[in-house]
């Protein structure tokens, strides 16, 4: 025992000490920066615009799309389809005359199919407390004229004064185009 009581004890040295804390500094700085600031990014949502939308949820088969992105005021973004009009989740039709034959559910399910991950959307502004918008997806879908396509939804002449979407339109049985 007396041998032992004879060993000289380890110290650590300034250099050890000063490489550990400069560890620790670094391991510090890589989690505040990978975890510190997780706040949704903001968009400006003015008329003519470009802004990302993340999709978390879709409503119905106009929308809103709900987006992880958050607008200049820090409100969520909720994107309205432009141009269209399907009808509402509890299958009613607000315009008689821009009713589309597919239920509601069946119209959010293809939207819910299109609408997928991160959309390319350009703003006409505000519509009630969500953004008017033309979207596109990851493929480069229109979502407003894949509704169309699809029957789930029919065109909103006052919302597509240019006839952006007239292409896009289905036509009846007997060759005419439904508005």
């Amino acid at each position: 025992m007396a041998e032992d009581a004879q060993k000289p004890k380890r110290k650590i040295g300034i250099g050890a000490l000063a490489i550990g804390l400069i560890i620790l500094a670094a391991i510090g700085f890589i989690l505040y920066n990978a975890l510190g600031d997780r706040e949704a990014p903001r968009v400006d949502l003015a008329a003519g615009k470009n802004f990302t939308c993340t999709v978390q949820s879709v409503y119905d088969g106009d929308g809103p799309i709900n987006c992880a992105e958050r607008d200049l005021n820090g409100n969520q973004v909720r994107v309205r389809i432009r141009g269209i009009e399907a009808r509402d989740s509890d299958n009613s039709c607000r315009h008689p005359n821009l009713c589309p034959q597919m239920s509601g559910a069946e119209a959010k399910a293809i939207l819910e199919r299109f609408a997928v991950g991160r959309l390319e959307c350009t703003s006409f502004g505000p519509s009630y407390n969500r953004v008017d918008a033309f979207c596109r997806n990851a493929s480069g879908q229109d979502l407003s004229c894949e509704m169309l396509k699809s029957g789930a939804a029919v065109r909103w002449e006052q919302y597509d004064p240019d006839g952006r979407l007239l292409p896009c339109v289905r036509a009846r049985p007997g060759g005419a185009a439904r508005q």
